[in-house]
């Protein structure tokens, strides 16, 4: 299958990896009104139902509507077309369990000990981090649950239970009414059944919930049809559905069809495979959305897409991060800069895109929450941004800032603290070494490092990370050396 056949072209938004540096769709300065952030909009009446669709590892220029040349992704494209692209959204952090545990409870994740992805109890120790994400913190679903939805969990979760850790809480424990999950969470779940590591099997044998089998080709299709029952059962009232999807995530195991679609359309046997498994999802999330659309549910729902992280690493990897430099793991643009679809008919112009307003991941629930009538959990780092969608950017918002713990022998991947403040954006590790600091609206691939002509922003941003950093849980031992403490 060629990509001159099987591309549907969006021509607002398609832009070229290369181009993209210089045009709106990655966020180059755009001279707006001296105004404040933009009031809130008015809650939708009747509520809208919400799904949030998270996709694993998948880079910044992996889609065909942002620079993908090789295959097309033309349902994610078509959702887009449909409503809104915002290309200045970041991640909560460059890697899974922080990511999804700041975009689930609208707080910078490392305030809750999340500094790094779940992993075994020993690791978990070695980092300082949580062998689970506290379920008495507020919310996405408990908040949207006491405003009258039914709530519903499909796909990775990664925010507790698996590995060696069998008494994290059940999904349910968050307000879920229902979930079907993977290895990397316990309840109801699918598991692999031809994957080379034993984090299945592991799963398996912690029970806490009934257990599937399925070829890994088939694991996103599994998840679709359980979203899709779920909401044939709430039709009645909004339903709230979190699809959390790991199919750009290695090991990449698409079966012979899939691969047969994609055959030659990559630079190699593996980017094939990663090919085959990408496209595979978008036809999966096309079936979704004509699904929805029979049912009648489709213009009633607010849908929002977007990745948790970057593409993962390794030397030639596939996955791209467009013109961004990093990758998964690096708080530079590429491991933790998407972009965001939100796709709601009647509340957001189809088309359009915003390229100015900076946005992270910890805004969803304020944003959703408010659209939904749901009460506003305290403490939440994030802001409502439902005027964005509504068609007016933001000018100006508080910083937001970025963690992440790594071994020392990961130092080639960047600074582990960062903080977004306007068009600055600096990167730092916890004793002020390895100061970086980057002008993103000037310079989005972050080349120039612009700390020696502006001393003063250098200086005023380093002590906003340090008063930052101080406010912090303590870090463990593996974080301290690979700061430099």
């Amino acid at each position: 299958m060629s990509y001159s056949r099987a591309r549907q072209i969006v021509a607002p938004l398609l832009l070229s990896a290369t181009a993209a540096i210089a045009t709106p769709l990655v966020g180059a300065p755009t001279a707006l009104p001296d105004e404040q952030t933009p009031a809130r909009p008015p809650a939708a009446a009747p509520q809208p139902n919400i799904l949030f669709i998270l996709v694993d590892d998948m880079g910044y220029g992996d889609l065909s509507l942002t620079g993908n040349k090789r295959v097309s992704t033309p349902n994610i494209d078509a959702l887009a077309r449909d409503g809104l692209v915002m290309t200045q959204f970041y991640d909560a952090a460059p890697i899974c369990s922080p990511s999804r545990a700041g975009v689930f409870t609208g707080q910078f994740p490392a305030r809750n000990r999340f500094t790094t992805y779940i992993s075994d109890r020993a690791r978990n120790a070695r980092f300082g981090q949580t062998d689970w994400l506290d379920p008495r913190l507020p919310n996405m679903a408990r908040s949207l649950k006491g405003a009258g939805y039914a709530t519903g969990h499909f796909g990775k979760w990664h925010m507790g239970g698996g590995r060696d850790v069998g008494d994290a809480p059940l999904p349910s424990a968050y307000g879920f009414d229902e979930s079907y999950t993977q290895f990397e969470g316990l309840g109801p779940r699918l598991l692999p059944s031809d994957l080379p590591s034993n984090l299945a099997k592991q799963s398996a044998a912690l029970g806490k919930g009934p257990v599937d089998w399925a070829p890994r080709a088939q694991v996103t299709g599994r998840y679709v049809d359980r979203l899709l029952d779920f909401v044939g059962r709430e039709k009645a009232g909004p339903w709230f559905a979190q699809l959390w999807l790991d199919d750009v995530h290695t090991p990449w195991v698409p079966d012979g069809e899939q691969v047969e679609h994609v055959k030659g359309e990559g630079r190699s046997q593996r980017e094939d495979k990663f090919f085959a498994v990408l496209v595979a999802m978008d036809a999966e999330i096309g079936r979704l959305v004509d699904a929805l659309r029979r049912a009648g549910e489709l213009d009633d729902t607010l849908i929002v897409f977007t990745s948790d992280n970057g593409p993962t690493v390794g030397a030639n990897t596939p996955g791209s991060a467009g013109p961004f430099r990093g990758r998964k793991a690096s708080l530079y643009e590429g491991g933790m800069r998407q972009p965001l679809i939100v796709r709601w008919p009647g509340h957001v112009k189809a088309g359009s895109r915003d390229a100015r307003s900076v946005v992270q991941a910890v805004d969803l629930l304020p944003t959703l929450t408010h659209i939904a009538g749901a009460k506003m959990p305290a403490g939440a780092d994030g802001i409502d941004i439902g005027g964005t969608w509504a068609g007016r950017p933001l000018t100006k918002r508080p910083d937001l800032f970025f963690h992440i713990a790594r071994p020392a022998t990961e130092s080639a991947f960047g600074p582990l603290y960062a903080v977004r403040s306007g068009p600055w954006k600096l990167l730092m590790n916890a004793n002020r070494s390895n100061v970086e600091l980057y002008n993103i609206d000037e310079d989005p691939a972050e080349t120039r490092d612009r700390k020696t002509d502006v001393p003063d922003v250098a200086r005023r941003l380093t002590d906003r990370v340090a008063g930052w950093i101080a406010k912090l849980p303590p870090p463990g031992p593996a974080t301290r050396a690979a700061s430099g403490e």
